[in-house]
């Protein structure tokens, strides 16, 4: 016949369990929510690429004339400077073409989104380490914008936007890339 005496100590074992088991399911949340949170970073990276991408093309479709203008590959090239603020006075085409370039720039890097902490301002708006190329083959234009993503995977072929900027790693493999191409005509 067994005694209280000998059954003393499970209880503890099945409670030290419990807490393991506890403790397992909680990391797997705590990795699951880390995952969820990159992966939404990721999508709002290519959303806002995607975004500007559509707004220099609608820009350039308003001043198409100066197609040629707004051919770029940065960060290698940087634009003419805009010496006329166009959203306060009358432009002529080339001087519009500059300015939109230039603002467009200043999106892909957040300038206009900063946010004060201890003391300096950081950007927490555009694009991670963004590269940008503008392309116009006889009216064919094509806008790809490169950034540093999070996880590691090939370097996209789909273009080579941002490959010599150094930005993305060794081969190129966090730079993420979208590219956009629509046809306007001149005429």
């Amino acid at each position: 016949m067994k005694t209280f005496n000998q059954q003393l100590g499970v209880g503890l074992i099945e409670v030290l369990v419990a807490v393991l088991v506890l403790s397992v399911g909680i990391l797997g949340l705590v990795s699951m929510q880390l995952t969820a949170k990159r992966t939404g970073n990721e999508s709002v990276q290519r959303i806002t690429a995607v975004y500007l991408a559509q707004g220099l093309a609608e820009k350039m479709r308003m001043n198409k004339g100066q197609l040629p203008a707004y051919v770029l590959d940065w960060p290698n090239e940087t634009p003419a400077a805009a010496g006329t603020d166009c959203s306060a006075a009358a432009c002529t085409a080339e001087q519009l073409a500059a300015y939109d370039l230039n603002q467009w720039i200043t999106e892909l890097q957040g300038a206009a989104e900063l946010r004060t902490v201890a003391g300096s301002d950081i950007s927490t708006g555009g694009l991670l380490d963004p590269s940008a190329c503008v392309t116009n083959n006889a009216g064919m234009v094509t806008i790809a914008i490169a950034w540093k993503g999070f996880r590691a995977m090939s370097n996209p072929s789909s273009t080579s936007c941002g490959e010599d900027t150094g930005l993305y790693g060794t081969d190129n493999v966090h730079r993420q890339v979208m590219s956009f191409s629509t046809y306007m005509s001149i005429f």
